[in-house]
C-alpha cells in the first residue's frame, strides 16, 4: 500500500487557506444583474446563432448560465454520496484520510448550497421561471451503482473541467465585460475543486495498489458515464428551450428552431464532456494512473470535440 498521508494532509491545508464563505460570495438578498451576459460564449455557444437578435443571445446566455449552476447543484448530489463513501472506509482507519474525505464531502455539499442560492436570485429576477431537471438523487444512485473507481475517474473529469471552464471565461472577460458575481463564483468553486482533484487521483491510486486489475472495467463504466452525462445534458437542453420560447415571446419558425437546438447541442457536449477530456491536466493525471488510462479518453474524445 502507498503511503500518501502527508499528501492527504496537505489537501487540508490548501482546502484551509482557500476556504469561503456562501454569504461571502453570494448574500440572501442578491440581485443579479440582467444587463450583462453571466458565462463566457465558449460555454454557452449563444452569440453565433443567426436567427437570434442581440437581446435573444444576451437572454439564452442568461438561461444557460443558470442551467450551469443548476448542472452543478444537481451532479454534485452523486460526488456528495462518493466522497461521504470514500471517508466511511477510513473509519476506524487512517484519521488524516478520513478527515480530508469528510472535509471534501463537506465542501461538495456547500457548493450545491451556493448554486442553490444563485438559481433562487435568478428565478427571482428573470422574466419567467426557469425549468431545470429535478431527478438528481435518482441520477446519483445511478452513478454511483458504478465502480468507486470508475466513478473517481468521472469525478476528476468533471472537477478538472471546471478549471478549463473558469480558463475560458477569463479569456472571454479581457475581451468583453462578464457579470463579475458569476465569475467571482466560478473562481472560488474552481480552488475548492482543485483539491478536490487531488484527492480522487489519490483515492484512485489506493484502488489501483489494491485492485491493478479493476482499470479495465472502471474506464469502461467511464465511457458510460460520459453517454449518460449527455443524455442528461440533452434532458436540461430541452427544458432550456422551453424557458426560453417563453421568455423571448415570439414565435420561432422550425428552422429557427433546429439552428438554436443544434448550436445549444454542440455548446454542452463540448463544454461538459469535450472540454473536460482534453483538460492537461486531467491527461496527465490519466497518465500517472496509467497509459492505458489515458489512451482510452483519446481513443474516446474525438466524439465529443464538437465545438
Amino acid at each position: 500500500m502507498l503511503n500518501q498521508t502527508h499528501e492527504y494532509q496537505s489537501c487540508i491545508q490548501s482546502s484551509e487557506r482557500v476556504s469561503w464563505r456562501i454569504d461571502e460570495l453570494l448574500p440572501k438578498d442578491t440581485e443579479l444583474d440582467f444587463s450583462r451576459r453571466f458565462l463566457s460564449d465558449a460555454l454557452t455557444g449563444t452569440e453565433g446563432i443567426s436567427c437570434l437578435s442581440t437581446e435573444e443571445k444576451l437572454m439564452l446566455n442568461q438561461i444557460r448560465s443558470n442551467s450551469y449552476a443548476h448542472l452543478f447543484l444537481f451532479l454534485e448530489e452523486y460526488a456528495v454520496a462518493l466522497a461521504a463513501q470514500r471517508a466511511g472506509l477510513e473509519l476506524h482507519g487512517n484519521p488524516t484520510h478520513m478527515r480530508a474525505l469528510l472535509r471534501f464531502t463537506e465542501e461538495e455539499l456547500k457548493h450545491q448550497q451556493l448554486f442553490s442560492r444563485y438559481t433562487t436570485a435568478f428565478a427571482r429576477g428573470f422574466k419567467v421561471a426557469p425549468a431545470l431537471l429535478d431527478n438528481q438523487v435518482e441520477v446519483a444512485r445511478a452513478i454511483m451503482t458504478k465502480s468507486n473507481l470508475g466513478v473517481l475517474i468521472f469525478n476528476l473529469h468533471m472537477e478538472l473541467m471546471t478549471q478549463q471552464h473558469y480558463v475560458e471565461t477569463m479569456r472571454d472577460n479581457a475581451r468583453e465585460s462578464l457579470d463579475p458575481l458569476f465569475n467571482n463564483m466560478l473562481k472560488h468553486h474552481w480552488l475548492e475543486e482543485a483539491q478536490h482533484t487531488r484527492l480522487d487521483f489519490l483515492e484512485a491510486q489506493k484502488i489501483l495498489a489494491q485492485e491493478p486489475e479493476s482499470l479495465g472495467a472502471a474506464l469502461v463504466e467511464y465511457g458510460e458515464l460520459l453517454q449518460a452525462l449527455r443524455g442528461t445534458l440533452n434532458a436540461q437542453l430541452q427544458l432550456d428551450l422551453q424557458t426560453f420560447e417563453k421568455a423571448a415571446a415570439r414565435p420561432f419558425t422550425d428552422a429557427e428552431r433546429k439552428e438554436i437546438f443544434e448550436a445549444q447541442e454542440r455548446s454542452y457536449v463540448y463544454g461538459f464532456i469535450g472540454m473536460g477530456m482534453k483538460a492537461p491536466l486531467f491527461l496527465s493525471r490519466l497518465r500517472a494512473l496509467s497509459p492505458v488510462a489515458e489512451q482510452r479518453v483519446l481513443e474516446l474524445a474525438p466524439e465529443y470535440y464538437c465545438n
